[in-house]
């Protein structure tokens, strides 16, 4: 069996996870010098302290990044810690932080600077690296300047978290964070930063962000843009993909390329024309339940739709058909629609009925997730209820129930142990979450995690026979590679 990257031992073949937006940040103060997968200690842009590990789960069981930064001050009505993107063995996250400043005395919490970390899994320990603020496209008020401490008379760059993509490239952790944004008729913008370890590139001057305007070419009519998500493809593109048009591709290693000096041309590769029929449902700012964009570690791009009959309501749990297409050619754009993974609402509901503890009655899938381990397999969320939302794993093309698990929510994870005020912030609605390799970067040893009291539902998931260990347990029984 190959190594790994960076010479840890290889996980199992379906060692990958899906990982929860929402970051646990524990709030006591303790050790974590235990943990092989604790990064490095940095420091946020007021030099507080901050270190980041992972609780990993199987999937469809959901992992999650553990933030543990006990020294933040505490204030009403700030938002928490988000992941953005994931690739390879890097998640890139976004964290308010707040000034030195007595919290009762600020009020001003939206106007904290915003830092933006990755997370890295390519060098052990795992490293964690805050990256430089962006001020291009930042305006600057001396009136206002006085609330965007330690930045005064300069405000960062607006951006907003659907917009930006990771894309992981080269060797020794190196990788480019970017932005696209300002899509008009004929012109893009794309801000990004080029990172590169200084033990490789020998530099020692921090990377900066930079600004690159995109051609739009004549041939691409573009309706009002919507951001889905941001998927990379190919090793070098980031695709920004709005479900219900297509997908805008950067070419990210010839835009990291300063020394050349000709316009980029962003190119657009529309859905398949079956799937341009259907219009949005739901608003703009609400994710998506009924469509996904997804790339699977062998490269192919898959598009997973949840349709109505041509119902004008989203919630008809009696009629709607699971249909998914492969892109087959990236350069010419070219869809390819899987007739044998196509799954109607009676197929789906007798491979429901495989498992006894799904909810009853039974009810329409949503927010489906690709496999990243095989494309045929697609994650969706069952809410049961209110409080309880499930997790099940299905194979499309063989019409078989794989897999089922409970979410567990971030406030439940380990018993709590946060502030009420403070645990209501992170309203688990119904939101995708993000496939990832990051399991292959760590050797079995390094994700083991010492029991936790499970919940009564959690139990009962696991009494039924869910596969994928609970978040914060161990992950023996997840990640099973047949080993001693």
């Amino acid at each position: 069996m190959d190594e790994a990257p960076g010479g840890r031992k290889p996980r199992p073949e379906a060692a990958w996870l899906l990982l929860d937006r929402f970051v646990h940040r524990v709030w006591r103060h303790g050790d974590v010098e235990w943990d092989a997968t604790s990064s490095a200690t940095a420091h946020d842009c007021v030099g507080r302290p901050i270190r980041a590990s992972l609780r990993v789960a199987g999937a469809p069981a959901v992992s999650r990044l553990h933030l543990h930064w006990p020294t933040r001050p505490e204030y009403v009505g700030m938002v928490e810690p988000a992941v953005i993107a994931v690739h390879r063995h890097s998640i890139l996250f976004q964290a308010k932080v707040p000034f030195d400043e007595d919290p009762t005395t600020c009020d001003e919490v939206v106007s904290f600077p915003r830092d933006y970390f990755v997370y890295s899994a390519a060098s052990s320990p795992p490293s964690l690296t805050r990256l430089p603020s962006c001020f291009i496209g930042g305006s600057s008020n001396p009136d206002e300047d006085i609330y965007f401490k330690p930045y005064r008379r300069r405000q960062q760059r607006a951006m907003l978290d659907e917009n930006i993509g990771l894309l992981c490239h080269g060797v020794d952790g190196e990788f480019t964070v970017a932005e696209l944004t300002k899509c008009c008729y004929r012109e893009a913008e794309l801000c990004l930063l080029h990172h590169r370890p200084t033990a490789s590139s020998g530099e020692e001057t921090p990377p900066q962000w930079r600004i690159k305007k995109l051609r739009i070419s004549d041939g691409i009519r573009i309706r009002s843009w919507t951001t889905d998500t941001v998927v990379p493809a190919a090793g070098r593109f980031l695709c920004w993909v709005d479900n219900y048009q297509g997908m805008l591709l950067v070419d990210v290693l010839l835009a990291n390329d300063e020394s050349r000096t000709d316009q980029q041309q962003l190119r657009f590769i529309p859905l398949p024309r079956e799937a341009l029929r259907s219009p949005r449902i739901y608003t703009e700012d609400s994710p998506d339940p009924a469509r996904c964009v997804g790339v699977a570690d062998n490269g192919m791009i898959k598009l997973v739709c949840i349709t109505n009959g041509g119902s004008s309501r989203w919630h008809n749990r009696y009629a709607f058909t699971v249909t998914s297409w492969t892109l087959v050619d990236i350069r010419r754009g070219r869809w390819r629609r899987d007739h044998r993974a196509t799954v109607k609402h009676a197929e789906f509901f007798r491979i429901y009925d495989m498992d006894r503890c799904l909810p009853r009655p039974r009810v329409m899938p949503s927010f489906p997730m690709v496999s990243l381990v095989d494309p045929d397999v697609v994650c969706f969320l069952l809410e049961e209820d209110r409080d309880t939302t499930w997790i099940i794993q299905v194979d499309l093309r063989k019409k078989v129930l794989q897999s089922r698990a409970l979410y567990i929510r971030v406030e439940e994870e380990e018993g709590g142990g946060c502030p009420n005020d403070i645990r209501r912030k992170n309203i688990f609605g119904g939101h995708s979450f993000i496939p990832s390799q990051l399991p292959t970067y760590f050797s079995k040893d390094a994700i083991k995690r010492p029991g936790t009291k499970r919940n009564d539902a959690e139990g009962k998931a696991m009494e039924g026979g869910a596969k994928g260990g609970y978040i914060g347990g161990t992950v023996e029984g997840a990640f099973n590679s047949g080993e001693d």
